[in-house]
């Protein structure tokens, strides 16, 4: 059977009548085959300690340890007494662990802030380390995963860091949300565990052999281009006015855990490498505090488009030089040659290329009020007489009040001159009629243009890897990914076609001003 194969029939057995939760299921058993440990904030009765059962259930011989911590819980009830045979023949202090967390595959440690700091240690070794030391003895865990869960997070005051950045992955667990599921909830008799189908079983030999597979994934260089991304944009936000420096901290351990689940989700998944799809996992492995979550979210999804916005970024710098550049010499020496070139519509204006709302013109004697440098105010108006959208340099001998027509049909925005045409908010647009001029102000040559190899530059490279992004997510069956992380996922993507598009038409606009 193909790992993907078996982890999806594993993930569909046990999800059974579990509601909402199944995401949490599957992060869960994601975290336990990739050793790490897991957190689950919520309040009681939302399915924490269910989970924790659900996913013992996932492995061959699986022992089985759970304990509610309380301030008086005792390093005893949960790593073993003291055997008092042992210490009064032998004079050797040893715990009997068997049967305590020691000896256990999957451990589930509900209300873990409330352990003794004797506990707290015990538990740092046994949660990164995977040993304990048992009197002269080390013991070397057979815990595959361990699931930690309360409602609250650690106090700041009370030394729990350490503990809270041993688990890798925290995730929230709330009451079901949907109507439809809370009444199928409600209506299931007694939840019965599934039956796993042996073949789906994870024994230790395949455990072991899945370990050496999974460390020989690739992690691409498109991959750390956007965690790299990630981890500029988190240490941005420590710098704002009121964040803790400890906000946004993650340690290098950590990053590297990270990358070791995004390597154990592509491997389950049925790859050899990472891919983008892999990038969403760390929205439950890089947030702090509950206040910190959605701007951990955001950063992440923007990781996902770093390179193309990275790319865009360039261009619109690019354009924004050439236009400055193409414009300034000219301008001065060239301003009466050029407006000569231009179709005069109704004798007083010239009217716009590409406009995207359709006929558009431009009010000639305000061409010369602007500058390529200095942005001045306009208006967009829409005037029906004249059946077309108009666009004037506010002033104050602008004759019309503006401020009287329908709002939806009047804008403000920002005018700049270039070689050949105008800017309306940073979107350049030629004149009807307009030569094309090189910087020396001569008739432009037929060797190509910055804009004409922008234009090769969109088409042929960004937008290629902007297709291929978006095919990742819509063809994607990860099985580890929630339908809300799916659909935030394609919301960024969404919002980049969009930036995409709006550069695009800025480059076209620009062909025939540079």
């Amino acid at each position: 059977m193909k790992v993907e194969t078996q982890i999806k029939t594993l993930l569909k057995v046990l999800a059974q009548g579990i509601y909402e939760k199944e995401h949490i299921l599957a992060m869960a058993l994601l975290s336990a085959i990739a050793g790490e440990s897991i957190f689950l904030l919520g309040p009681p009765g939302t399915a924490k300690s269910l989970v924790a059962r659900r996913l013992k259930m996932a492995f061959k011989d699986c022992r089985s340890f759970e304990y509610l911590m309380s301030r008086f819980s005792t390093p005893d009830e949960i790593f073993g007494p003291v055997s008092i045979s042992l210490l009064k023949n032998e004079d050797r202090y040893e715990r009997v662990v068997d049967g305590f967390l020691p000896t256990a595959t999957i451990v589930f440690l509900d209300e873990i802030w409330k352990a003794s700091p004797s506990i707290q240690n015990s538990l740092l070794t046994a949660i990164n380390e995977k040993i304990f030391q048992n009197g002269r003895d080390t013991i070397h865990l057979p815990m595959k995963g361990l699931i930690a869960a309360s409602n609250e997070l650690p106090s700041e005051d009370e030394g729990l860091e350490a503990l809270w950045d041993r688990f890798l992955v925290r995730m929230v667990s709330n009451c079901i949300n949907s109507e439809a599921s809370f009444y199928k909830m409600i209506r299931q008799g007694i939840n019965q565990d599934p039956v796993v189908p042996s073949n789906c079983l994870i024994d230790d030999d395949l455990f072991n052999s899945w370990q050496q597979d999974i460390d020989k994934v690739e992690i691409s260089d498109e991959i750390c281009y956007a965690v790299t991304s990630i981890r500029k944009r988190m240490k941005g936000e420590t710098k704002k006015e009121g964040v803790n420096d400890m906000d946004y901290y993650v340690s290098d351990r950590r990053w590297k855990k990270c990358f070791h689940l995004m390597q154990t989700s592509a491997f389950l998944n049925g790859r050899k490498a990472i891919d983008m799809t892999d990038v969403p996992l760390l929205i439950h492995c890089l947030w702090n505090k509950a206040e910190t979550i959605a701007t951990t979210i955001d950063i992440v999804l923007n990781g996902l488009t770093a390179s193309i916005g990275d790319q865009l970024d360039k261009m619109e710098k690019e354009l924004e030089h050439e236009l400055k550049f193409s414009a300034e010499p000219v301008i001065k020496e060239n301003d009466k040659k050029q407006s000569e070139s231009f179709l005069l519509t109704n004798y007083m204006y010239f009217s716009l290329r590409d406009f995207p709302k359709g006929k558009c013109m431009f009010y000639k004697h305000d061409y010369n009020k602007i500058y390529p440098t200095m942005p001045m105010d306009g208006i967009l108006y829409r005037d029906e007489n004249k059946n077309t959208w108009l666009v004037r340099v506010i002033s104050t001998g602008t004759p019309f009040d503006y401020k009287s027509r329908d709002s939806s049909q009047v804008k403000k925005v920002k005018l700049l001159k270039c070689k050949g045409g105008i800017i309306i908010d940073g979107t350049p647009y030629g004149f009807e009629g307009m030569l094309s001029f090189n910087r020396n102000g001569q008739p432009a040559s037929n060797s190509i243009s910055w804009s004409e190899a922008a234009i090769i530059r969109m088409n042929n490279v960004i937008k290629p890897q902007l297709q291929q992004l978006q095919e990742q997510f819509t063809q994607s069956k990860h099985l580890f990914l929630s339908s809300d992380d799916l659909k935030l996922a394609n919301k960024y993507l969404a919002k980049c076609e969009k930036r995409f598009n709006e550069v695009a038409i800025k480059v076209h606009n620009a062909k025939t001003l540079i």
